[in-house]
This record gives C-alpha cells, structure tokens and sequence, in this order.
C-alpha cells in the first residue's frame, strides 16, 4: 500500500535548496497483500519534509492496517505541528517521538480489543529535515541509507535477534543474513506498551541522497549495487524505479518499497 501519490515530486522553492523526492511500492511475487506503505509531505516553503517507510505484519491483513495507520498518524501529527519551529534537531527528535508513540498507543490498542493470536503490528523508519538538520527515527528493520560522495553508509540499525546476535558476538553478518530467524524483530510498533526508537542525528549537505527502504529492498539487493544504482540514477525516480527492478529480479520474496530523496 502506498499513500499521497500525488505528492511524489515535488520541489521546493522560493529559490532556497531543492529537494526532490520519489517513492513507489511493489507487492513483489510471492506475497497476496502489499502490507507496506511509505509517506512524504512537505512543508509550504518546501525546506522541511517527513518522509519514510513502514513495513507491517500480523494476521490476515493486520500489517497492512498497522502500517496504514502509523503512516496516518504521522501525516497527522505533522499537519497540525508548526515546521517553522523545527530549529533544532532536538524539537524535530521531540516531535518524531511523540507521533510514533501516538501511533503505537493507537495500533496497540486496537491489538488489545481484538485479543487476537497474532497481533499486527510495523515497523517505521522515518526522517524530518529542516534545512541541514535531519533526524530519522526508527523502529525494526527497514532501513535508511545515505549516499554520500561516491560512497553508501547504512544509517540505521535493524532492531532484530540476529543483530542482538552480532553484537554479542555469537554471529557474524554473513551467518546473520542466512538465518531462519533473519527477519524476527525485537521491537514493533503496536505489539507492546513501550516503544523503543532509535534516533539517527545527521547533518545534510548539498548532493546527498538518501534511501528509505523495507527489507523487501535491502534483503534482496546488496550494497554494491545499491550503491551504483544510487549514484548512477539522474533523479529519484529512475533510482527507485532501478531499485525496485532489482529486487523483483532477486526473487521479489516480499513487499517492495523504496523512498528516494535527492538535496541538491
């Protein structure tokens, strides 16, 4: 499921810094539902943006209402703030926590009056930039990469047991990226009461893009080649329309989606 279509391209203006945005969903090959959903809004004066994915889960199709919602809750939570007093990253860390948390106390909720085996649940990587300032938020394992001169850094970390693994020491990635329990969360949104959000601080500079993904994407294309595809694309369509492609030619095991931002 995709949200704000229409909102895909836009541009800012009044001749400050241009940011142009892309994202698409794909329910990939195997799976009946597209459970995914992404979001991107802008502000009037088009220098501050929220965007990012969610990936949900649970029975029948709960991950397609969590992620749904979340996504909701966020675009409403940022229509009634005030971009303008975004000035700093710790008031646009203020502001992601309590819509993510708004959302979580609403998902889990829900979750507690069905009573139901299998509750649903999503996951929520999600970004505000204000001018340089950029904070990303992020709960599960979607992902947020950043392509910076000629070079790919992954931004966050997945919030999974195989990663709690690695840390300790008792696996190694590759061993991590084969494991049947590869994909099983640590936290959620919507499952439990507390909400635990890590919090990215970066610093954005002219030429920098950046990825927002569900491990649909991640899982089945590599560094490497998000990497090239990245730098190589001439604007965020052509990078999520490749990325996407690439997936679906790796299998396409799972929902697909991709949000592409350029700063120029």
């Amino acid at each position: 499921m995709s949200l704000l279509q229409s909102l895909l391209r836009k541009r800012s203006h009044k001749g400050k810094r241009q940011v142009l945005v892309e994202g698409a969903s794909h329910v990939g090959l195997i799976r009946p539902h597209n459970e995914d959903s992404y979001v991107y809004a802008r502000s009037e004066d088009g220098q501050s943006v929220m965007l990012g994915v969610a990936d949900g889960m649970g029975g029948h199709e709960g991950g397609e209402v969590a992620s749904f919602l979340t996504v909701r809750y966020l675009l409403a939570a940022w229509n009634s703030a005030d971009q303008e007093t975004f000035t700093s990253k710790e008031k646009i860390r203020t502001f992601l926590r309590a819509a993510l948390c708004d959302a979580n106390e609403h998902v889990y909720q829900i979750n507690s009056r069905l009573d139901i085996q299998w509750p649903m649940g999503t996951t929520a990587t999600i970004a505000v930039m204000a001018g340089e300032r950029m904070v990303i938020a992020h709960v599960g394992d979607s992902r947020c990469y950043c392509f910076r001169r000629h070079k790919l850094f992954q931004l966050t970390s997945d919030q999974t047991l195989v990663t709690e693994m690695i840390k300790r020491g008792g696996m190694t990635p590759a061993e991590a990226a084969m494991h049947p329990l590869s994909h099983t969360l640590t936290n959620c949104i919507g499952t439990q009461h507390r909400l635990e959000i890590d919090f990215k601080l970066q610093t954005v500079l002219p030429g920098d893009r950046y990825l927002f993904c569900s491990d649909g994407l991640s899982s089945l294309v590599g560094p490497k080649e998000l990497c090239r595809t990245g730098f190589e694309a001439k604007a965020p369509a052509d990078a999520v329309s490749r990325m996407i492609a690439h997936a679906l030619e790796g299998g396409g095991t799972d929902n697909i989606t991709a949000v592409c931002m350029f700063v120029d």
